[in-house]
């Protein structure tokens, strides 16, 4: 039986908590009643609306589209959120208008919670968040990605000769190699073939962001005062959950970086990023005393921002080369016409395969990689379209609506590379844009973008230039066509498929094996 005084204490914080909600609830509507209408959006109750989708919230909010049009709006116990489901208001809103729309809303169940506060996609906009941007420009603008070529080139050479080994193992050998790029440049580390406690770290994390990175996952983003609950409290397993996830994301940002200073203390340090950067701290008498941490934090968000964002886009690429063979074979065809089946691609071929560039652009828009984009915060009062957008609101762009706009991109659900070729492009009419909202807008934009597209663009170069990427055959001898489905996790990939990968000729086979060192 319990306790009479905790009795009385858990039912005065339950009509406390409801008396703030209501009081929310009110306040925030007659702030509202006098300012122009609000966006249109579903039906609303008094505490807001309950039924919003819980998975594949793109797909959701697109639907909703047709009903509300570009801009909806949504409100949730307190929170005011906008989903902007068109390219037209999201450059308006986050380019056009950066200064009021670049700042990010506290999550409290990833960043309080889960403790991914170092990640700096989602700090909010200010010092701090420039600190770190800055220090990740400073190694991964657009002029420095020649000098990570050669790790690009090694790692995924190496991927070449696993696929040969092991081809039904094709998802982590591309995982592998994803992470090992980002480990090497950014920690100095080597990652083994078969495994590595650094990266099984990484991704352990990883999967945590993953189920609880679209803002309203949990109920404690809608009620930030719910963080307070205990996490031995009956209903409280977001607590107990954000507690074993939190352990996992300190564990992923500080056992790699210890593992860089403990090899400069030896004096067997490695030339990566962490280790330039420390030894920069270490010889300014005037150095911030914090900045080790940036430079740790900076060092970690190179693995939570490529590594995983780069594999699914390579997953997706296998994925179409399943469901259109035809564009495989275009790609080949350019392939050998330039290598004539002689060598492997280098970075020096990318202006004479101009179709390889438009399959890594349409893995990118097919089904991007973060098909609902990470949350923006509104910092004043604005308009937009006749419509009033109240300060604190929470805006989210559909990446998966805008880059499936059917008036930009005819037939958007179709994988057809040849939509950005010279051809079929028309830049000034709008019709199929190169895909750069995958990588965000504005002052939010990702800054690894120009190495990301080049990894993915080497990997696929190399991989078309000696295998055929084939379905399965089942046990009739018949072709297996794999369902295109996706996960519905804030970083979507595709879900696990067959397939055979197979050297196109003795000549390729010889060229994979060349690459060994």
């Amino acid at each position: 039986m319990m306790p009479p005084s905790f009795s009385v204490s858990l039912a005065d914080f339950s009509a406390f908590f409801l008396v703030l909600i209501a009081l929310t609830w009110f306040l925030s509507r007659m702030l509202l009643v006098v300012k122009k209408p609000l966006p249109p959006g579903p039906p609303t109750g008094w505490f807001g609306n309950f039924n919003l989708p819980s998975s594949y919230q793109w797909l959701h909010y697109a639907k909703w589209k047709e009903l509300y049009g570009d801009i909806i709006y949504v409100y949730v116990l307190g929170n005011p959120i906008i989903v902007v489901n068109s390219a037209q208001a999201a450059e308006e809103l986050f380019e056009k208008r950066s200064r009021n729309y670049s700042s990010r809303p506290i999550r409290t169940m990833v960043v309080e919670l889960m403790g991914w506060d170092w990640l700096f996609s989602s700090m909010p906009y200010g010092s701090r968040w420039k600190q770190h941007r800055s220090l990740f420009r400073r190694h991964f603008h657009r002029m420095l990605t020649s000098e990570y070529y050669s790790v690009v080139t090694k790692e995924t050479y190496t991927t070449l000769r696993n696929l040969a080994h092991t081809p039904d193992d094709f998802a982590h050998h591309l995982r592998r190699t994803a992470a090992a790029i980002v480990m090497k440049i950014s920690y100095g580390h080597e990652v083994s073939d078969k495994g590595d406690i650094y990266v099984t770290l990484a991704d352990e994390a990883m999967q945590g962001l993953g189920m609880a990175g679209i803002f309203g996952s949990f109920m404690v983003d809608y009620l930030p005062i719910l963080k307070y609950v205990p996490a031995c409290m009956p209903g409280a397993n977001f607590k107990r959950q954000a507690l074993i996830w939190r352990k996992k994301t300190k564990a992923m940002i500080d056992q790699p970086f210890q593992a860089v200073r403990e090899r400069m203390a030896n004096g067997t340090a490695i030339p990566c990023f962490a280790q330039k950067e420390l030894e920069k701290l270490q010889q300014d008498v005037n150095s911030d005393p914090n900045y080790e941490t940036i430079i740790k934090n900076v060092a970690g968000i190179s693995y939570a921002a490529g590594a995983d964002t780069t594999v699914s886009t390579l997953l997706s690429f296998v994925l179409a080369m399943l469901v259109h063979p035809d564009v495989q074979e275009r790609a080949q065809q350019e392939l050998d016409d330039v290598l004539d089946m002689d060598r492997l691609p280098t970075f020096a071929d990318r202006s004479k395969l101009p179709f390889i560039d438009c399959i890594v652009w349409e893995c990118l828009r097919w089904n991007p990689v973060l098909p609902m984009g990470l949350a923006r915060l509104v910092t004043s009062d604005d308009e937009y379209g006749g419509y009033f957008i109240p300060s604190g609101t929470s805006v989210l762009p559909n990446t998966w609506a805008i880059l499936h706009d059917a008036d930009v991109y005819p037939d958007p659900l179709i994988f057809n590379p040849e939509r950005f070729s010279d051809q079929k492009r028309n830049d000034d009419l709008g019709i199929n844009k190169l895909p750069w909202p995958a990588f965000g807008y504005g002052r939010r934009m990702c800054p690894g973008r120009w190495l990301a597209f080049e990894t993915i663009w080497f990997s696929i170069a190399c991989i078309l230039s000696v295998y055929s990427i084939k379905r399965s055959i089942d046990e009739d001898g018949f072709e297996i066509v794999p369902e295109v489905a996706y996960t519905s996790s804030l970083i979507s990939r595709p879900k696990p498929f067959k397939c055979r990968f197979i050297p196109r000729s003795e000549k390729a086979d010889q060229l994979i094996q060349g690459t060994a060192p």
